[in-house]
């Protein structure tokens, strides 16, 4: 295979990415292209090495690089003051009460989310944000 079509097999697999969910498809499309870079300078390297690196380059980009992405992508990244996210251990204000069977809304920065808690939490109550889980905060009533 030449360089030029490492560098497509690269391309389309990024692309992939954007459309599949897992964070996978981009590394593979990472290997592609530089086994496109490395065919690119060095002419002449037989197509089966060429998959031999884009194996290797392929399980060194998961082992070492899915982690953290998945963390910065996912939005659970530890942020500096060691709490998991950029919301846990902020105060909010319940607009919605909330109770252990039903989820309520609680005001955050200016926006309504949606939170939960297992304990009852009448509206006007000031809470404090414990975690985050895509779109719902878990909270509980400051003492």
């Amino acid at each position: 295979m030449t360089a030029l079509y490492w560098f497509y097999l690269g391309i389309v697999l990024i692309i992939l990415e954007v459309m599949t969910p897992g964070l996978v498809s981009i590394f593979f499309g990472l290997s592609a292209l530089v086994v496109a870079l490395i065919t690119f300078f060095a002419p002449g390297i037989p197509e089966s090495a060429q998959w031999v690196m884009f194996s290797v380059f392929s399980i060194l980009f998961i082992l070492l690089l899915r982690k953290t992405l998945k963390k910065t992508f996912s939005g659970t990244a530890e942020v500096s003051d060691g709490t998991t996210d950029a919301y846990s251990g902020k105060r909010a204000m319940v607009v919605v009460r909330i109770t252990p069977n039903q989820p309520g809304r609680v005001e955050f920065n200016g926006s309504n989310w949606t939170a939960e808690s297992q304990q009852e939490i009448e509206v006007n109550t000031p809470v404090i944000i414990k975690s985050k889980k895509n779109l719902t905060f878990t909270v509980e009533a400051l003492s």
